[in-house]
């Protein structure tokens, strides 16, 4: 049964539930970009230390703090999507992501306040972790939950597509900041400019959220249905599902800047390059594979041939890029595995909450996520680059990747094939 009770008739008000479905997703992956683009300037800034690597770690650590907050939004907002309706939890979402923008973009430095100026910043995280513990999961059951079962796939897609989408909008603006300004003006103000206007969306998106309608949720039968065994065993399930996706997807679209910076010794302008074509990448392919998932009927085999294939390519292409770090290469190469990856990841944005009954969707998809992100996904990067630290092998990413990605396709085979079937 549908949640939202617009007229299928009207395609304009759909696109427009849509979009105010994605744009707290975009917001804040707009902001983990600008973020990554800029870890060494906020590392030099906020996180000074002798070391230059112990800055970034220390950078990347505040990066990842934002995730301890996560299950918590997860749970609390969750909940609250499904007692109190999809609209008031999303409005309140991307209000708390934006004043977490808005604390990064004009926190002062450590050279003007000291300890303050660290402490701001991973407040900031904080606020924006929570916040989006809650976000994801009532956004991508309204995205579900909108229009036809016959188009579920193509619509949930939207929510990977939407990293793309943001990542593509951050890595453009950091990009054109970098060659317009110099490194003393971008040390000084510039890097403070995608932050200030990431919190630009906030209005947009509290008026596009104010157009979604739906049913009054059903509170008798959620609390029973929080009772079911075979509910606890699907969360578990699904944590481990989002493991191999949230890894590839901070690893590869966002630390690849840093690493190739760092490891490959190639130019920032250059390394920025990278990401954009990964967020091409993302935006284009994962509607297309979502759309084929409908059309199949099917979720699960294009979710397990892509990471499968993300598998088996995941060392090779390390090893490429590290024997000719150039931009054709790089390029190619992610290219290549995000191609993969979106195969293994779009689909499975429609098959994770599908396994959830509707008046409990929001709150065990949210949580669900909200963990898997928390300890997995924020924590990547931190992981990757310690890996590198004391191994001095560049090469950890790739094996990190690897074992992630085999653990997540063992829980997604075990998820019930949701392709085609009616939502309960």
């Amino acid at each position: 049964m549908s949640v939202i009770t617009a007229q299928p008739a009207k395609a304009v008000s759909q696109t427009k539930i849509v979009i105010a479905a994605i744009i707290g997703n975009l917001l804040e992956f707009y902001d983990f970009t600008v973020y990554s683009f800029f870890a060494l300037t906020i590392a030099k800034l906020f996180f000074p230390a002798h070391d230059p690597v112990v800055s970034t770690l220390l950078a990347l650590s505040a990066f990842a703090i934002g995730f301890v907050a996560r299950p918590v939004g997860g749970f609390v907002l969750g909940h609250y999507a499904d007692k109190r309706g999809r609209r008031a939890a999303l409005t309140l979402t991307i209000f708390l992501m934006a004043i977490g923008s808005a604390m990064i973009g004009l926190a002062p430095s450590y050279a003007s306040i000291g300890l303050a100026a660290p402490a701001l910043i991973i407040f900031a995280r904080l606020l924006q972790g929570f916040a989006q513990g809650g976000e994801f999961g009532a956004a991508t059951a309204t995205l579900l939950e909108t229009g036809s079962a016959k188009g579920r796939g193509f619509r949930a897609s939207w929510q990977l597509a939407s990293q793309g989408a943001a990542a593509l909008m951050g890595s453009g603006i950091a990009a054109l900041l970098t060659y317009q300004l110099s490194g003393e003006q971008l040390l000084d103000w510039g890097w403070r400019v995608p932050f200030l206007i990431g919190t630009l969306i906030m209005p947009v998106g509290v008026y596009l959220r104010r157009h979604i309608v739906e049913e009054p949720p059903k509170q008798a039968k959620a609390a029973k249905s929080n009772r079911e065994p075979g509910l606890v065993r699907k969360w578990f399930l699904t944590v481990f599902a989002i493991m191999g996706m949230t890894v590839a997807t901070y690893v590869l679209m966002y630390y690849i800047p840093t690493y190739s910076i760092q490891y490959l010794k190639m130019p920032p302008k250059l390394s920025m390059l990278v990401s954009i074509f990964a967020a091409i990448v993302s935006l284009t392919l994962c509607p297309l594979w979502g759309a084929l998932s409908d059309k199949m009927q099917r979720r699960k085999p294009l979710i397990l041939a892509g990471r499968v294939a993300l598998i088996v390519l995941l060392y090779p292409a390390f090893w490429l890029m590290n024997q000719f770090p150039s931009l054709p290469v790089m390029v190619g190469l992610i290219v290549l595995l995000m191609l993969f990856y979106t195969m293994g990841s779009a689909p499975a944005y429609a098959l994770m909450p599908e396994n959830f009954p509707k008046h409990v969707r929001a709150g065990y998809l949210a949580s669900a996520y909200a963990v898997a992100v928390s300890v997995f996904g924020g924590s990547a990067q931190l992981v990757v680059a310690w890996l590198i630290k004391v191994t001095g092998n560049t090469m950890a990413p790739a094996w990190y990747m690897i074992v992630c990605v085999i653990i997540s396709l063992i829980a997604v085979s075990m998820l019930d094939e949701t392709g085609g079937r009616e939502l309960t």
